[in-house]
């Protein structure tokens, strides 16, 4: 029992160890343009790299594209041989187009072209230089969150950024932004987001708080010396009411966007954060040399903002070559061979009531139908089997009928289309009947009476050309 299951356990290991699939990992780096082969085991890791490899047919074949932006970059795939590269995972962008162009808006801070705000706090009070600096704080603030946008966009749809660098400039630019109230957005970009939303719009209420004041204090100084202020003054003060309001309105307005861009950079930030730069396909190999073109194009979210038709540019294609090896090939092909069956083929004949002979030692040629079969090493030569049918050219000859053919040959050229085959030929060849042998005298005179095509051994040479592939 014990020698039964050990042997049961061998069996299934060689079994295991014969049928199993092998992997294969190819690696490109759009950055880079480096293209890197290695085998790897069950649980994807490597094993070894490759050069220049061929790959054992029907093997799976992972194909990894790395930093792909897919802000940036979109990639169309074709197989050459046969349409089996199943799609790829990327991020969809379509949720987002419906807000691209709001979010690549150039409009910056605050709205107030028309406004002399340095004329309007420097008539509004004592308090105007401290309302002053703190407006131009809030516009600074409200332009740097702009600009802030404008990077990231910008860093999104460059194709040459990995993920870790649009990352990392992202923080350096908002890095800029020098106040005390923030935290550093290299420890968390959303909790710097977060507070950095807040001191907007606490900046913003108070700004308005102290306008407010301003408004308020000169409607009431109007009022109190509407008898006795010239018409002049009365007009200046109205318009500087007028003003005030205007401003409001335009830091309110200018408080609204930069919480919108804000809204914006918070979005594309998690989505850049939970995307993926790496492209990954899987295919099997089935052919005896695939060409796997990559055609990377601008992506629809690229093209939504930089084209107005709205067409895909390409950018650059790549191609990825894979060899298979292994596997059994069949082909068909006409070939022209000689034929030799030596001392076992005769030409007999009566002279003076004597039965003589003469040795067919000589090259025949016929005309053969020769299949050949192999394992696939390679494109341009293969070592393998050949069997056909040979049938004479010459009518004179006196080997006729129909021979087999057997025995090894070579393969040459762009799928084996010469091949080259030797070995074993057996044919129909003549021989005496009724016990007689050469020396003897013939019984009459007609020398088929006395013989009869038996098959024997022989050997071939010849040169065939593959007509089609069966398998």
């Amino acid at each position: 029992m014990n020698i039964k299951y050990t042997l049961t356990i061998l069996l299934l290991f060689f079994a295991t160890t014969i049928f199993s699939q092998d992997k294969y990992k190819v690696v490109y780096d759009y950055n880079n343009e480096s293209i890197n082969y290695f085998t790897i085991d069950k649980s994807n890791k490597i094993i070894d790299t490759l050069v220049k490899p061929k790959i054992k047919r029907s093997s799976l074949v992972e194909i990894e594209l790395k930093n792909i932006n897919p802000f940036a970059i979109d990639v169309v795939t074709d197989v050459k041989e046969e349409q089996a590269f199943i799609s790829g995972n990327g991020l969809n962008f379509s949720s987002f187009l419906s807000g691209v162009k709001s979010f690549s808006d150039s409009k910056l801070g605050l709205n107030i072209t028309n406004l002399p705000t340095d004329t309007i706090f420097n008539k509004a009070n004592t308090r105007g230089e401290s309302l002053s600096s703190d407006y131009s704080s809030f516009n600074d603030k409200s332009s740097n969150i702009s600009a802030l946008k404008t990077t990231f966009l910008a860093n999104l749809l460059n194709p040459n950024l990995s993920k870790e660098e649009i990352l990392n400039n992202i923080k350096s630019t908002a890095a800029l932004e020098r106040d005390a109230r923030l935290p550093d957005p290299n420890e968390n970009f959303y909790v710097y987001l977060t507070q950095l939303e807040k001191i907007v719009l606490e900046d913003k209420t108070e700004l308005t708080i102290d306008i407010n004041k301003i408004k308020k204090a000169t409607e009431l100084e109007v009022d109190n010396t509407i008898k006795t202020a010239s018409r002049g003054d009365l007009i200046e003060r109205n318009y500087l009411i007028n003003d005030l309001q205007k401003l409001i309105s335009s830091i309110n307005e200018s408080a609204s966007i930069t919480i919108e861009n804000l809204n914006k950079i918070k979005s594309f930030y998690s989505t850049l954060e939970a995307s993926s730069f790496t492209r990954t396909y899987d295919y099997q190999i089935d052919s005896d040399k695939i060409n796997i073109e990559l055609k990377f194009v601008t992506s629809g979210f690229a093209t939504s903002l930089e084209d107005a038709d709205n067409k895909q540019k390409t950018l650059k294609t790549r191609n990825i070559k894979l060899y298979a090896k292994g596997g059994f090939k069949i082909n068909t092909g006409v070939a022209l061979t000689l034929n030799n069956f030596g001392s076992n083929s005769q030409n007999f004949y009566i002279k003076d009531g004597i039965i003589g002979a003469d040795s067919n030692d000589y090259l025949t040629p016929n005309l053969s139908t020769i299949i050949n079969f192999y394992p696939y090493m390679g494109e341009n030569f293969n070592i393998g089997g050949s069997f056909g049918l040979a049938i004479p050219i010459s009518s004179d000859s006196d080997i006729n009928g129909i021979s087999f053919l057997l025995g090894p040959s070579m393969h040459f050229g762009s799928k084996s289309r010469l091949s080259l085959s030797g070995g074993l030929a057996y044919g129909p060849v003549k021989k005496l009947t009724k016990g007689l042998k050469v020396g003897d005298d013939a019984p009459t005179e007609s020398i088929d009476a006395h013989t009869r095509n038996i098959y024997d051994f022989g050997y071939f040479f010849g040169i065939s050309f593959n007509l089609f592939k069966l398998n």
